[in-house]
């Protein structure tokens, strides 16, 4: 898809073709009503917001027949990013085009918001009469100068015969030359050059996204230097883009050299696509966007294309603990302890999920379990597993794997206290992919010494 650019003006007209009266933005367009084969006509749009609220990232469209010829490229131009209008404002462009067929030629533009809505537009038309026929040359005209006045008699010697004068002498009809018409000057060969952005459909959140841009050379004489630039959502992270190119905020852009006719350039972007922290794997897939555009071009015509991807979260829906089937137990295996003696806590977590709903809900995702334990409390040898993090009286076990439904896990560690008395200790069991936490308790009767 090649689109060009409008080019922004900055007359306004009071008269035009209004929009419906339903549509959050009204488009007033202004222009000629009749014109002829190789004129060229200007339209003026106006664009405004009347829905009350502003209304941001419009995309403006202008689709037109094919009796129309935009300098650019055909049916549809776009203009170059998006428009911001605040309530009540409005915002004006004019467009051009070279009239190349007779007949009724319209064109119409739209106004789309950023999920890509129809909220206004209007059509306007142009009568287009053929280019105006050259008179056919003259014939030479038929009159003829008047006759020439007869020489006087001469006299001759006194004789008897009589003397006559000579006939008079008509001269030879001048011819008339025939009217040739000044021939039309041809319009000026420039370069025409094509815009193609391919990238994917379809992405998993957190995959890499290729993005290649080819610049062709359609026309007959060499381009000049132009530019082009890639601009992406915020859903993007560049990682990589062919040599050459200047890094902006979500953009990058290369200054490209002259491209000789029938030939093409390209440039390459790698982004990483995210899915929105909003987004789960049940979630519908979001939409991103990358547009390149290719400016400098003869008339300070612009030309653009845009590939948008799918984003498919891969985070699954967070659920309580309940709902993923886990329960936490903690028990102790020595109760009542004797004077100056230990006990052993046993910490269970288990997912009471069946394998037929292992397919609805899978294993739990990586799960992080605390233990912690009563003040004054020493630990005793090493837990079991030994992989913990201490914290004054918290033992955390972190990172374990998931637990996959009708299994379990167990934990172990022991301590002592110093004195007689009660020591309570409690579990609290959290994961990344769970709402909310478990908690579970046990106590412990130490006798003194």
């Amino acid at each position: 898809m090649v689109v060009a650019i409008l080019s922004v003006g900055i007359l306004l007209s009071l008269c035009g073709a209004a929009t419906a009266a339903e549509d959050p933005v009204a488009v007033l367009i202004t222009g000629p009503l009749a014109a002829k084969v190789g004129e060229r006509v200007t339209f003026e749009v106006e664009i405004v917001n009347r829905s009350g609220r502003p209304l941001e990232k419009l995309r403006i469209v202008d689709y037109f027949d094919k009796g129309f010829h935009h300098d650019a490229s055909a049916s549809p131009i776009e203009q170059k990013g998006t428009i911001d209008l605040a309530a009540g404002t409005s915002r004006r462009l004019s467009l051009d085009f070279l009239l190349d067929e007779p007949g009724r030629q319209c064109h119409r533009v739209e106004i789309l918001d950023p999920a890509h809505t129809f909220v206004g537009g209007a059509t306007a038309c142009v009568q287009v009469a053929p280019a105006s026929t050259v008179a056919a040359p003259r014939a030479a005209a038929g009159l003829l100068p008047p006759a020439a006045v007869a020489a006087p008699a001469v006299t001759a010697p006194a004789v008897t015969a009589p003397v006559m004068a000579p006939p008079p002498v008509v001269p030879a009809p001048t011819a008339v030359a025939p009217i040739v018409a000044a021939p039309i000057p041809a319009p000026p060969v420039t370069p025409s050059l094509e815009l193609d952005l391919v990238g994917p459909a379809e992405l998993n959140s957190g995959a890499v996204a290729e993005y290649v841009a080819t610049v062709r050379n359609t026309g007959s004489v060499a381009s000049g230097p132009t530019t082009l630039e890639y601009t992406w959502d915020e859903a993007f992270t560049p990682l990589e883009a062919s040599d050459g190119y200047t890094l902006g905020t979500s953009r990058v852009s290369w200054n490209l050299p002259a491209i000789e006719p029938g030939g093409q350039l390209r440039r390459q972007i790698n982004l990483r696509a995210q899915a929105p922290a909003t987004s789960f794997r049940d979630s519908p897939a979001s939409r991103s966007c990358v547009r390149a555009v290719l400016s400098g071009l003869v008339g300070g015509v612009m030309v653009a294309d845009e590939a948008c991807v799918s984003v498919h979260s891969t985070m699954p829906r967070p659920r309580t603990p309940r709902e993923a089937g886990l329960r936490l137990t903690l028990a102790d295996l020595d109760d009542p302890v004797r004077g100056g003696g230990t006990t052993t806590l046993i910490c269970t977590v288990a997912n009471d999920g069946n394998a037929a709903a292992a397919g609805r809900q899978g294993s739990t995702g990586r799960l992080d379990l605390v233990v912690v334990l009563p003040d004054q409390a020493r630990l005793v040898g090493d837990p079991i597993p030994s992989r913990v993090r201490i914290d004054g009286s918290s033992v955390t076990f972190d990172s374990i794997p998931g637990v996959a439904p009708g299994g379990q896990s167990t934990f172990e560690l022991s301590y002592r206290m110093p004195a007689g008395g009660t020591g309570r200790a409690s579990a609290i069991l959290t994961g990344a992919e769970l709402d909310g936490s478990l908690e579970a308790a046990c106590s412990t009767t130490f006798l003194p010494p």
